[in-house]
C-alpha cells in the first residue's frame, strides 16, 4: 500500500499585530519537511484547499518554534491554540528570482505550449490559457499578476526589506 505524503502541522502559539505587521509564532511538527525557503508559506486547511493565514518572512527560530512576519493582511489573526497544516510556497529558484534585482524581466507572448509554469504561482502560461503573456528572465516565467505583486509591489518585502533569517542554500 502506498503511503501518501502529509504536510507537517503547525500549532499557533501566539499571534499579534502592530500596525501593518503581524507576528505569529508556531510550533512545526516535522523538521524533515523544512528547507530553503521556509517562507513564504501558509497555514493551510487541506480538506477545503484553503489558506488560513500567509507567512511572508521567517524572522526567528528556536528549535521547532518559528516566528513569522506577515505584512498588510487585513484578515483576522490565526487563533492561538489551533493546529493547521503548514505548507511552504516556493522553491529556491523562485526566491532567487524575486530577490535578484540585477536581472531584467521581459514581457512576452507565451509560446504555443503548456509546459511553462509560473515560478511563483504555478499557473500555466500558454497560448489559449488565462495567462497568454508572462514575464521571462533567466529563472523562467512568471505571470503578469505575479510580476505586479512580487516584483513591482514587493508585497512579501523580500526584495527591498529582507528581514528573514533564512540564507540561500
Amino acid at each position: 500500500m502506498i503511503e501518501h505524503y502529509h504536510l507537517p502541522s503547525a500549532k499557533v502559539l501566539s499571534a499579534q499585530r502592530i500596525e501593518e505587521v503581524a507576528t505569529v509564532v508556531v510550533e512545526i511538527s516535522r523538521h524533515d519537511y523544512l528547507g530553503y525557503p521556509i517562507a513564504p508559506a501558509d497555514l493551510w486547511r487541506l480538506d477545503s484547499n484553503e489558506s488560513i493565514w500567509p507567512f511572508h518572512q521567517l524572522v526567528g527560530r528556536d528549535g521547532p518554534r518559528f516566528v513569522f512576519e506577515t505584512y498588510d493582511v487585513p484578515s483576522p489573526l490565526p487563533q492561538v491554540g489551533l493546529t493547521w497544516d503548514f505548507c511552504s510556497r516556493w522553491l529556491p529558484d523562485a526566491m532567487d528570482a524575486v530577490r535578484d534585482k540585477s536581472i531584467s524581466w521581459e514581457l512576452l507572448l507565451a509560446p504555443d505550449d503548456t509546459c511553462n509554469r509560473c515560478l511563483l504561482t504555478y499557473e500555466t502560461i500558454a497560448v489559449g490559457s488565462a495567462h497568454s503573456r508572462g514575464y521571462q528572465s533567466k529563472y523562467g516565467w512568471i505571470t503578469t499578476g505575479a510580476y505586479r505583486e512580487f516584483i513591482q509591489r514587493d508585497i512579501l518585502r523580500v526584495r527591498n526589506h529582507w528581514r528573514s533569517i533564512e540564507l540561500a542554500a
